[in-house]
């Protein structure tokens, strides 16, 4: 029997693309979901980052006024052993208040040592795992700054 070669392979072929029929939609299917997956954890990254930001720029502007504080301590030393006070006191603390959100300051002086505190709320600091726990929770965060006159 002698059967031309264009015949013989005819049923072959359209067995095979019937059996790969819609298998394109599915990889795309799956593509798009795995994508979908990765830009999510991009906006998740992306949110974390600008979070840690903020507190990181919390915490350099409470370092800044513990500082400011030291260096006024220092430039008015007979003053802060003698009386234990500063006279820039209430400047400091109102710019403190004023960089930082609920931010506050304690200073206290024992003869030549001094300890500046300063408070602020963080309410970005936190790792919530969802957004319904962080609603309305704010963490006080503090930094104190102890230094010899």
């Amino acid at each position: 029997m002698n059967i031309p070669l264009k015949l013989q392979h005819a049923p072959v072929r359209v067995i095979a693309h019937r059996r790969q029929r819609g298998v394109t939609l599915i990889e795309i299917l799956i593509t798009l979901l795995v994508l979908a997956v990765g830009l999510l954890g991009l906006a998740a990254l992306q949110a974390f980052s600008l979070s840690a930001g903020q507190s990181s720029y919390y915490r350099t502007q409470a370092t800044n006024v513990a500082y400011q504080v030291a260096d006024a301590a220092r430039a008015n030393r007979s003053q802060v052993i003698g009386f234990g006070t500063l006279p820039e006191l209430t400047r400091l603390e109102a710019q403190a208040q004023r960089t930082l959100p609920g931010g506050q300051m304690q200073f206290q002086s024992n003869n030549d040592a001094i300890s500046v505190t300063v408070s602020w709320i963080d309410d970005r600091g936190g790792l919530a795992v969802d957004a319904a726990s962080t609603a309305g929770s704010q963490e006080s965060v503090s930094f104190t700054f102890t230094s010899r006159l």
